[in-house]
Parts: C-alpha cells; structure tokens; sequence
C-alpha cells in the first residue's frame, strides 16, 4: 500500500564522488518537511572505451539502474547530464519519448533547448581568479587541466579560461591545456602538462577532483602548491578544504545547484512557470591560492556597522548562505554580530571590563558548540582571524591605547574552539568509519554461513543501516548489451530497516509494484530522500537496495550493494538457492 507522497528522482553519475555527495546532500536539504515529497538517487558509472572491459561491462551492466529508475513512479526529474557518459542523450532521448516524457524536470549543467536548466555562471569566478592573478600578482603564465569534450561546463570553463588570457593580451597555446577525464587519477595529464611548462606559475584544474591528481604529481616533484605553483579548482567541495595544503576553488556565489534545481522542480511540479537559471560564482582563497577579495581596513573596524561585520561573516563562514538553515537552529550570523561588535566597541572606547569579557567568550563558545564550522574551514578561519587581529592591533597603535591581552584572548579563544570542534569532528570520523568496517565485516561473515536469502537478510541489521530495504525480482533479470533490460512489473520485499529496527516481511507482504517501492509505508516517513543501488553480479541483476540519504551511504552503498549480489550469486550457483 503506497502513501499519497511526491517522489522526486535524481539522475547522476557516480553517487561516491564529492561533488555529487555535496550536490545531493544540497538538493535533500531542500526538500520542504512534512510535505510528503522524497529524493530518490538513481546514480550510474561512468563507462570509457579506455578502461578495462571487465570493469566496463560492470558498469554498462550497473547503468540499467536508469532504465530501472524510468518504472518507479516519479513526479518530477532531475537530471544531471554534464557528469554523465558520452551517450547521455540516450539518456534524454528515453525521458522524452517514455513513461518519463509528461512530467516536470529540471536539467542540470546542460543547454538543451525546450528544458528548464540550471547552471553555474561559469564565467564571473574563473575571471575574478584569473584577473587577479594577472593585476595583482602579475602572474602571466597561466596553464588549465581540463575536461572531457563531451562535458558542456568542462567546455564553457575552457573557453572562459582562454577568453580571459586573451583579454590581458596573453597568448594562449595548445602547449598550455591539457585534457583529462575530470576524475582524480588524472597524474599522467598532470605530468605531460608540467613536462611542457616548466616556467608554469598557476594551473586552473576544470574540478577540485582533477586537483587531486595534480597534488599528487607536484609532491612527487618536490612542489608545493601556493609557493612553487599557484592551484585553484571549481565546485569548492568540502573536499577542497580537506586537502593538503587547502585548496582554493571557484565556488556558487549565492543558493546552491542542488538546492535552486529542486526549488525550481516543486515550483513546476505546482504548475507554476519556470526559466532556466545560472548561480553567479566567485572565487574563494586558500593555501594554494592567497587570493582575499577585500581587506578589512580601519576605517571600516572603527565603524563596525552591521554590513561590514556581516560581509566578514559571509567571507569566512561561506557555506551559511547556501544551506537551508531549520529555522529554530540559532542565528549563526546574528550571533557572531553580536560578539565581535562587542569587540569592536571595546576597541573603539579603549575598554574591556571583565565581566564584558567573560560574556564574550560565552558567546563565542555558544557559537562554536552549534556547529559554526560546518559552514567553513579551519584553514580559512585562522586566516581571517588573523586578518582581523592584524587590522585591530594596527588600529590600537593608531589611537595610542593598548587593550590586546583581552582582545587577543578573545582571538584565541575562537581559534581554540575551532580546532577542538574539528579535532573532535575527525575523531568522529574516524570512529564512525572504523565501526562501519566492523560491521561490514560482521555481515560477510554472518552471510558466508546463513542458509538461503531469508537467512542471508535475516543479518541484514548487522550493517548499521537505519532506514532502508531489500527488494527482489522473482527470477534474475539478465543484461544483454544493446537491449533493453527487462525489468518486471513487480518486486519483493524482503527486509526492512525502519528506525535501526530490521523486519522480516511476511509471504503476504512480500510483493508490490516496482512504482509503488519508494512510497510504501515501510519506508520511515521521516526520510526526505534515499537512494537506489542495483542488485547485480557479472550479468545477472537481483534487485534493488534502497537507503535512506545517510552521511556515509554515498560511499558504502554500492558496496553493500555488490557483495549482497555476489552472496546471492554464489548462493544461487551453487544450489542453495532455488
């Protein structure tokens, strides 16, 4: 028995990726509460003709997913083309002549004609980039690690790229850009780059992805990026900030891709008309690349009105804009406006009581303890710490008066609190992944020795999965290249996760329609978005796992998904299994 509830699916390659787990985790969080709408991930592999064919065919057979995806009931459609592989106009192609063709979507990073699309502004953050390097720090031998030709933004990156040399009269040569296939291991393009430029003083990687590969080549070289090579990347992923040293990146200026592409879809899912859109980008700083769009001067510290503190909050705590904030959280903003105007006035009357400074630090603890370094840095905190109390002391030396041992203590307080929280957040980190490994290993075990499925999924909970299920089809459905795969009309419910709670489904429960498996009530209500992995072993697809939109499901899932397949296979092979 299906819920009245809305199902909003989202097509995309590669659900492990950075980018893609921060574009999902963007659009889940844009999905309104108790409005009965749900995000269902249905995320394929990209294939190249250059890989292996064993790891090809996995992933051709894998991408029946989206076939799969076309039968489970959506309301509307997001589609993100641009990471997808060379025939991803198949992919639209299907959309417009099947069972998908009437109903809202949204496309993101693409200009199809006759579709909504969403999209970076490519062109303002790669210039602002580039225009500093060249006016600021003169830097004129500037060099790209690019994408694929059939990636539409790695395209429009290229030639805005090129655009801006030749706007400041510098020659661009084929010698300066080399391709990649936009993934990490990319360190052969890096090296053929580097080997043709010697002299090169910036490199702008089409992705922080690519980045990755080219940190790797540099460490191998000796290099350092910010001191021996300027490096910056584009999406400014969380994995940016993580880097080592931090990785400066163009990033969305306002609203989020993944939170703007699902407003604009409930939008026309609501009748409402709806134009295509582009996020204007800029540039954010770190290590490998210095850049600070503005400083904080004297005049402005003395002053310390509400849009300069504000725009201080903005330049540091960026990511806070573009989440979608519950709105019983505490005003992050409102409150660091709070204790550095306080700061600032203390300078500004040459005077810190005590009790004025105790207040303060509870402020400044307040703010930390509710999770203020989700939206930046450690990196990028220090530094504008550092800025701002540069700016402060150069300004108690202008008046005469010193009152730095508060105000520094207050400074150090902040940074303190912000490496504590990050300390204790790795921690977290690495505890959570150490117990997910166990548990992963507890469940292989456990399956190695049950007697048939229900056996097998019987130690299903064992996993750690909170909300989630298995469902089968009643015989194997077999990939055949160039075919459509033949997908049944119904499925069978084998286990449920709801709550941490793991149930076994009854003979009587044990079988629904295949557009009904997302809206059933043994999904927890609670849950605004799962994702769909496939079922399969070489070419023989068994199902579908479902899991709720969890931190670490975008990592785990397909390998949940595999080794159920590869148990249920064996199982099945050897006779244990009818």
């Amino acid at each position: 028995m299906s819920e009245s509830k809305k199902i909003i699916g989202l097509m995309l390659e590669d659900i492990s990726s950075d980018y893609s787990r921060v574009f999902i985790d963007n659009a889940r969080k844009a999905i309104p509460e108790k409005r009965g709408v749900r995000l269902a991930v249905i995320s394929g592999r990209y294939t190249d003709s250059d890989v292996p064919v064993d790891s090809r065919s996995y992933s051709e057979v894998y991408n029946t997913v989206f076939q799969l995806g076309e039968m489970c009931g959506l309301d509307g459609l997001i589609i993100h083309p641009g990471t997808l592989n060379a025939g991803k106009m198949a992919l639209l192609e299907r959309t417009t002549r099947g069972v998908l063709r009437d109903i809202p979507k949204v496309i993101i990073s693409s200009a199809l004609d006759g579709y909504t699309t969403i999209s970076y502004d490519n062109t303002t953050g790669i210039r602002e980039a580039i225009e500093f390097l060249v006016n600021v720090d003169g830097i004129t031998s500037i060099c790209m690690l690019g994408g694929r030709e059939d990636n539409y933004e790695a395209n429009i990156r290229k030639n805005t790229y090129i655009e801006c040399l030749r706007s400041h009269g510098i020659m661009f040569r084929p010698s300066m850009f080399e391709a990649t296939d936009m993934w990490t291991d990319c360190d052969d393009a890096a090296e053929r780059l580097l080997e043709r430029n010697p002299d090169v003083r910036a490199i702008f990687c089409v992705n922080d992805s690519v980045a990755v590969g080219l940190y790797r080549v540099m460490e191998r070289r000796g290099m350092v990026p910010g001191k021996d090579i300027i490096v910056f990347g584009f999406d400014n992923t969380r994995m940016a900030e993580t880097m080592r040293p931090p990785l400066a990146s163009v990033g969305a200026e306002s609203a989020t891709i993944g939170q703007r592409a699902v407003e604009m879809l409930l939008a026309k899912m609501n009748g409402e008309t709806v134009k295509s859109e582009k996020i204007r980008t800029k540039m954010y700083g770190r290590a490998s690349f210095d850049y600070t769009a503005y400083e904080y001067s004297l005049r402005d510290l003395i002053k310390g009105d509400r849009d300069f503190i504000y725009r201080m909050f903005d330049d540091c705590f960026y990511r806070y804009r573009n989440d979608m904030i519950d709105r019983e959280a505490v005003d992050l903003k409102r409150l660091y406006y709070e204790f550095i105007s306080r700061m600032l006035r203390a300078m500004n009357e040459r005077y810190l009581s005590i009790e004025e400074f105790n207040d303060i630090g509870r402020l400044i603890d307040i703010f930390f303890d509710e999770d203020a370094m989700e939206y930046t840095d450690s990196a990028k905190l220090i530094q504008c710490v550092n800025r701002l109390q540069n700016a402060i002391a150069a300004a108690q030396k202008m008046h005469g008066v010193n009152i730095n041992t508060y105000i520094n203590r207050l400074f150090l307080r902040m940074k303190d609190k912000a490496l504590s929280v990050v300390a204790d957040k790795c921690g977290s980190i690495i505890k959570h992944e150490t117990e997910t490994q166990a548990k992963m290993k507890e469940f292989l075990v456990r399956a190695g020795m049950a007697e048939g499925v229900r056996g097998l999924f019987s130690q299903f909970g064992v996993l750690g999965i909170r909300n989630g299920a298995v469902y089968l089809f009643d015989e194997d459905v077999r990939y055949e290249p160039g075919k459509d795969t033949p997908f049944p009309d119904h499925v069978h419910p084998i286990c449920v996760m709801k709550n941490g709670e793991l149930y076994m489904m009854t003979d009587e429960r044990r079988k629904c329609r295949l557009d009904e498996m997302l809206t059933r009530r043994d999904l927890s209500s609670r849950c605004r978005g799962y994702a769909v992995f496939p079922i399969l072993c070489r070419d023989h697809i068994f199902g579908v796992f479902v899991s709720e939109l969890e931190d670490d499901i975008c990592a785990r899932g397909e390998l949940i998904a595999m080794e159920l397949g590869r148990t249920i296979y064996l199982d099945r092979i050897s006779g244990r299994v009818s």
